[in-house]
């Protein structure tokens, strides 16, 4: 009653807090109260003594269910259980009538009798279903929204994974590159270097080696006559002049390709 007016008013009891351990993902109870040795991967439910250092598979796996979600999401049927049982209980301790002792009053002649004063039916735990659905929804929701969150920080993980090795990949490739061209440059100098050898090797038999067999050629033509100018052996003759012949062709035809 305020002022004289009566207002209906229902209690609120808030929805039960539902520990989870951050250690091993238990349930009902601290990380300081866990007695486990290793530590629990909240997405894959493996114990490791070390949770930095090991690779996660990215699938989630429930360590109570073997459910495809996190081990510490509210939408596990064992954790929503848990939360009903323990929800329950506090419902039922609440609603639940304290003994009234006798009323020792200085009166003798009244004795209270709490047969005498039946308790009114309770509708708190009717009125706090609906909230408690809605609560429920709106957590496990949270809860999505956290698990999606979740899998998009594995994602980017793996795609600065990914960059980080092509940016290495494209460098180790920009590297053989530059080998390839320098070994490119290096081919081109020692061509050009056989090149002006085969050069040099070539104006040598055409300038100096070629003049000389034909002069030696007509000089041992001369010879094969006799003093009338007759030919002494015909078959050294046609040798002679066939080689002659020959030179001169090799000389007019490396002029002819230069």
């Amino acid at each position: 009653m305020i002022n004289y007016i009566s207002y209906e008013i229902t209690e609120f009891l808030s929805p039960a807090q539902v520990l989870i351990c951050s250690k091993c993902s238990g349930i009902g109870h601290f990380r300081k109260q866990c007695s486990e040795q290793d530590e629990t991967c909240k997405t894959c439910a493996q114990a490791f003594p070390d949770l930095k250092s090991h690779q996660c598979s990215a699938s989630p796996i429930c360590k109570h269910c073997k459910g495809d979600h996190l081990s510490n999401s509210m939408k596990c049927p064992v954790i929503k259980s848990f939360r009903a049982e323990l929800t329950r209980k506090l419902l039922s301790s609440n609603t639940n009538p304290t003994a009234v002792p006798p009323n020792n009053n200085n009166n003798n002649n009244y004795r209270f009798d709490a047969l005498n004063f039946p308790p009114l039916p309770s509708t708190q735990a009717q009125l706090n279903n609906p909230m408690m659905s809605k609560l429920d929804d709106l957590i496990g929701k949270i809860n999505d929204v956290k698990d999606h969150l979740a899998s998009l920080t594995l994602k980017y993980d793996k795609f600065e994974k990914f960059m980080v090795e092509k940016a290495k990949h494209d460098i180790h490739v920009s590297h053989q590159i530059d080998t390839l061209s320098a070994n490119d440059q290096e081919f081109k100098k020692d061509l050009l270097n056989h090149h002006m050898l085969l050069g040099r090797h070539e104006n040598f038999f055409t300038k100096l080696f070629i003049p000389i067999l034909e002069e030696v050629f007509s000089w041992m033509a001369v010879q094969n006559q006799d003093k009338k100018g007759n030919t002494l052996d015909a078959d050294l003759k046609c040798r002679l002049e066939r080689y002659v012949v020959q030179m001169r062709k090799t000389r007019e035809g490396k002029h002819r390709f230069n």
